[in-house]
């Protein structure tokens, strides 16, 4: 019984040391995306920054030219919602920084 147990507290220690706390985008509403960015922003390095800003701009200039939003702002942000929730920057970075 007891090394049942401790195989159990050992796994659960690794799960936890396994856990990603890296901070994610949260579109499910504007102010949600303004806060959640703010976090995703205060973990990165300059270069990261500076990566992640040009990439954002990209996304809204193209969500705010595409021709099927009709210049309507709620489709524009769900076109970018599509695209950013759920994320980390690493990951936002990686997809759309071509």
């Amino acid at each position: 019984m007891l090394k049942k147990l401790l195989a159990i507290s050992l796994l659960s220690f690794f799960l936890i040391a396994c856990g990603d706390d890296t901070p994610k985008f949260d579109l499910s509403s504007i102010e949600t995306y303004e806060t959640s960015g703010k976090r995703v922003v205060e973990k990165l390095n300059d270069a990261d920054k500076e990566n992640l800003a040009r990439v954002i701009i990209k996304l809204s200039i193209a969500a705010g030219l595409n021709m099927e939003n009709e210049g309507d702002q709620d489709k524009i942000f769900a076109e970018i919602r599509r695209k950013l929730d759920g994320k980390t920057a690493k990951e936002i970075i990686n997809e759309f920084d071509k």
